[in-house]
């Protein structure tokens, strides 16, 4: 038995004491099949386990995740859940399974290798506090102390190769079939601090969803195939739109990746519920609340209203929504994402249920700013807006989600 330690200051650590991660890896590199009993588990744990089991030497594994049944699932840990586990099942490796009759909190490592007739023989484990997080810890797990010691006797070994089987047939589903576990919508960072938006309780988002009416506003997200990233045409949409960061800047600067225009046509700005000429509260099925309004020509493009902003705020949510459930990735500068791997295509939209935002009308109104306007110009026949002078009003409240294409 050898007792396994975390490196996390100020805790004193000797150079010479083994590290809990580094025991995984080793007996990894090593290993012929891996079965694995954890809590919880993390998107960077995750991709570091997939690439140990990668290797050639692995040829099973088996992962059991135990403490989501009562809390939901995190959307990025779903979504990487369910392609790693279709990767190792196409390629015959293994599987992930989820507790799903009780929360189960232990953290197992069982490690099987070779023997000379070629048979498997597990050969030891590590029993501790870690979650899968350890592979990888990142954030606030880095400062997460673990604890754990290893197991090489072969009666001990058979007691949780045995603890672990019966775990498996009797508690857990097969990460294809998760429609019992609820998946959470991640917080979204970028939106935190912005005065102009509020977040929401569940209780509060019932509450909206009790009083939506029949009036349903259907707005297509335009986006391009990944195949036509890099394209111009602007009937692709891989430079405006969703992706209007990539298109033109404004004095020479790139834009904001961020920046997004949710632009309509004819068809729904002339519908007759189609809000116009006043502000209204959007609160949305994640939890945000923030006022929105049509502008530009014939009220064709969605954004929000406020003082700090329209464009990103708009973006922040939508685009800080699928980089908060890993679709793509937020780019510091569009100008030199030469790859174009900033840019949101119809198949990330797709994955995400995301090709269509639906608006509902409540049958409420809630006071909200609503802002002057300065006299009429050439340029804006109906005055820009005076974010200086404002007066509070009753708006109308839309809730909003999203559906997949065929929904």
């Amino acid at each position: 038995m050898t007792i396994l330690y975390s490196k996390v200051p100020p805790m004193p650590f000797g150079e010479s004491l083994p590290l809990i991660s580094d025991q995984l890896v080793k007996e990894a590199s090593i290993a012929s099949r891996i079965d694995i009993a954890v809590g919880y588990v993390s998107v960077d744990g995750l991709d570091k386990l997939d690439s140990l089991v990668s290797r050639e030497n692995i040829k099973q594994i088996c992962l059991v995740v135990g403490m989501y049944l009562e809390s939901g699932i995190p959307e990025s840990i779903y979504n990487r859940v369910r392609l790693l586990h279709k990767k190792w099942q196409d390629t015959g490796k293994g599987e992930i399974r989820f507790v799903n009759n009780m929360s189960y909190h232990g953290k197992v490592y069982l490690f099987w290798q070779p023997n000379q007739q070629g048979n498997d023989e597990l050969k030891s484990a590590v029993l501790g506090s870690a979650n899968l997080s350890v592979l990888a810890p990142l954030g606030s797990v880095a400062r997460q102390y673990e604890l754990a010691t290893t197991i090489t006797n072969s009666n001990q070994l058979h007691e949780l190769s045995t603890h672990i089987e019966k775990l498996k047939t009797s508690c857990t589903v097969s990460a294809t079939n998760l429609n019992d576990f609820k998946v959470i919508h991640e917080r979204i960072e970028v939106l935190g601090g912005i005065e102009e938006v509020l977040e929401t309780t569940e209780s509060e988002q019932d509450m909206y969803r009790s009083l939506q009416t029949d009036i349903k506003i259907r707005i297509p997200i335009k986006a391009p195939l990944a195949t036509n990233r890099f394209s111009t045409d602007r009937h692709d949409y891989a430079r405006s739109n969703i992706n209007v960061a990539y298109g033109s800047g404004r004095y020479n600067k790139p834009r904001n990746w961020y920046e997004v225009q949710i632009t309509v046509n004819k068809t729904i700005s002339t519908h007759p519920n189609y809000p116009k000429n006043k502000p209204f509260w959007i609160v949305t099925d994640d939890g945000y609340k923030f006022e929105a309004h049509t502008t530009a020509a014939n009220n064709k493009q969605l954004t929000a209203y406020g003082k700090t902003g329209n464009d990103r705020v708009f973006g922040r949510w939508i685009k800080g929504r699928l980089a908060a459930a890993g679709y793509v990735k937020p780019v510091d500068n569009t100008v030199t994402d030469t790859e174009r791997l900033g840019v949101v295509t119809q198949e990330m939209l797709n994955a995400a249920q995301m090709r269509v935002m639906v608006l509902t009308k409540t049958s409420t109104q809630e006071y909200g700013v609503v802002f002057n306007r300065l006299a009429p110009t050439s340029r804006n026949k109906k005055g820009a807006l005076d974010k200086k002078h404002w007066t509070r009003e009753l708006l109308d409240v839309w809730t909003v989600h999203f559906e997949g294409e065929k929904s």
